[in-house]
């Protein structure tokens, strides 16, 4: 079991406070991420405890420093709780995110995609850096995005609960909501501020606040799944932030041609011909100064 240094966790916690509704920060979060392996670990085991528990029960800085630095990557959630009682001063930290038999089960890297069979008929398809815990037929999704398709299945998202019939629903957690569409079948979604019924093509964001109607989305929620980027008419920026979840390093563009309108069917697996592809689609060009830093400017 590994000891993280205070710095590293101080600066994961500051990191925590410092993305929420700061999505500019993402690509700098990255590259500290990649620093250091202790920074990832320092991160994942700071998303395991803010899993557990709504934002505003987490333990202030000095109570979690010392409980992230002894915890392992792995711990059962009924050690978590039984760890942050002690540290808390037996303090009751209320509101849980999800049962107590809930317990970890996959994590994916960044680009990498996973298949998990629960075992009732329903499969599991999780994107790169995603995690989702798994009890019986039940999933819960703790962070990133998963395509989930059977005949009967229950998942958990952070603001919603589903429940599927012959249906087949991409969830993502996105800053502030949950991403929830349906390619097919039927989905009921509950949440402390309602319950919607959505049939293949609808789409939903759900939030601590509102359950909203998204529209048709810029980008196909299900072609990674295929390993494939598939957008219609998407600006060249948000295009950038999209396919930088599939690399490591930073990728963006020159502010004069974000604006730019993408549209096309890209390859996840082959990141170098798709940003080629970029270029002999719009007229811009790629500068790489290193493998870890690449920018799209102006032709």
């Amino acid at each position: 079991m590994s000891r993280l240094p205070e710095n590293v966790v101080r600066a994961a916690i500051d990191w925590q406070m410092r993305l929420r509704g700061n999505p500019e920060l993402q690509a700098p979060f990255n590259e500290w991420l990649r620093r250091d392996p202790r920074h990832q670990l320092a991160w994942q085991r700071l998303q395991q405890m803010a899993g557990m528990f709504q934002a505003s029960q987490l333990p202030r800085a000095e109570q979690s420093i010392p409980l992230l630095q002894r915890a392992s990557a792995d711990l059962s959630r009924r050690r978590m709780l039984k760890m942050l009682g002690l540290v808390a001063g037996g303090t009751a930290l209320a509101t849980v995110s999800a049962p107590p038999t809930w317990h970890p089960g996959y994590i994916t890297g960044l680009g990498e995609r996973r298949q998990i069979d629960l075992g009732n008929g329903t499969q599991v398809t999780l994107n790169g850096d995603s995690s989702v815990d798994v009890q019986g037929g039940e999933l819960l999704l703790r962070s990133g995005e998963v395509l989930v398709d059977g005949a009967r299945w229950q998942a958990r998202c952070r603001f919603a609960e589903c429940s599927g019939r012959e249906a087949r629903v991409a969830l993502r957690e996105r800053d502030g909501y949950s991403e929830i569409r349906v390619d097919r079948g039927e989905v009921l979604v509950t949440s402390p501020v309602g319950q919607r019924r959505l049939q293949a093509g609808e789409g939903l964001g759900a939030s601590a606040s509102a359950l909203t109607e998204l529209g048709k989305s810029r980008l196909d929620p299900f072609a990674w799944s295929r390993g494939l980027l598939v957008v219609n008419d998407m600006p060249l920026g948000d295009f950038l932030a999209e396919a930088g979840r599939y690399r490591h390093g930073w990728l963006g563009c020159d502010e004069r041609i974000a604006d730019l309108r993408l549209s096309g069917v890209f390859r996840l697996d082959e990141p170098a011909s798709l940003l080629d592809n970029i270029s002999h689609l719009l007229p811009v060009k790629v500068v790489e100064r290193t493998r870890w830093w690449v920018r799209v400017v102006p032709a």
